[in-house]
């Protein structure tokens, strides 16, 4: 999805993002040759366009499919709840109450403080679910505080590499799948870090500084999840960052005005 969201429509990538996805369900019948030839391209352009998106080869793309398959449905089965504007509310109101629940319990106030405080922070997460991120930088830029957005689709190992201890990096990854996924990237990152999520793993707790959770309610798992789709999923993070950047708000006069957009707000 990111490939076909972000390159022109002759790249060759492109090209190929668009066949593999119109032809999803075939795709475990389809031979490196055969995608060659309706794709007029080379086998090396498969070999690479596989590893540009996360797989070893063409062969382990093909591997993984019953469970893109299985994360794909997901979000078909989501949407056919029976009477779902009824569903969506009650749940939308469920998760809400949970969230400010869990938002009171766990002293949020040291975030913003170590938000205001870092002179980077930088904000991981995975492409497609990056909006939320994306809504509270521009916030945060309108007093004037800059944080940078990282995706696997624009990964940028160099700059986690240069940050300080004084810096900050926040993960969100509702489910946990890729707060899993990229535990070993940030194991010699050295600012700050603290992760946001639904996943209740003792696997965290050695590589994060704080975890901050969405809810009481969901189990943990050590291992990658697929399929998993519901209003946390879908606006968890969204309706956390929007709490989060009022309590930001309110707090951010009562801090030291040696920042510049400590004072912004009136």
């Amino acid at each position: 999805m990111a490939v076909l969201n972000s390159n022109e429509d002759d790249d060759t990538n492109l090209v190929l993002a668009r066949y593999l996805l119109e032809h999803f369900h075939e795709l475990k019948n389809l031979s490196i040759y055969d995608v060659a030839e309706e794709c007029y391209v080379s086998r090396s352009s498969i070999q690479r366009f596989a590893k540009l998106i996360g797989y070893e080869s063409f062969t382990a793309m093909k591997q993984n499919a019953p469970i893109t398959r299985q994360h794909m449905d997901a979000f078909v089965q989501y949407a056919c709840h029976p009477e779902f504007d009824q569903y969506l509310r009650i749940s939308m109101d469920d998760m809400m109450q949970d969230i400010n629940e869990m938002f009171l319990a766990q002293n949020l106030e040291v975030l913003v403080k170590r938000i205001h405080d870092s002179e980077q922070v930088v904000i991981l997460a995975a492409d497609l679910s990056s909006y939320p991120a994306k809504v509270l930088q521009q916030g945060l830029a309108a007093i004037g505080k800059l944080i940078r957005i990282v995706t696997d689709a624009y990964p940028d190992t160099a700059l986690l590499q240069n940050l300080k201890p004084e810096d900050l990096v926040i993960v969100t990854s509702t489910t946990g799948n890729y707060a899993i996924a990229t535990l070993s990237d940030l194991q010699n990152v050295h600012a700050c870090k603290v992760l946001i999520t639904l996943n209740h793993s003792e696997k965290f707790e050695s590589c994060y500084d704080n975890v901050i959770y969405l809810s009481h309610k969901f189990h943990s798992s050590d291992r990658i999840t697929e399929g998993i789709q519901n209003v946390y999923t879908r606006y968890g993070v969204s309706y956390f960052f929007d709490l989060l950047f009022n309590l930001y708000i309110e707090k951010v006069n009562t801090l030291p005005s040696s920042h510049p957009h400590s004072i912004l707000i009136k």
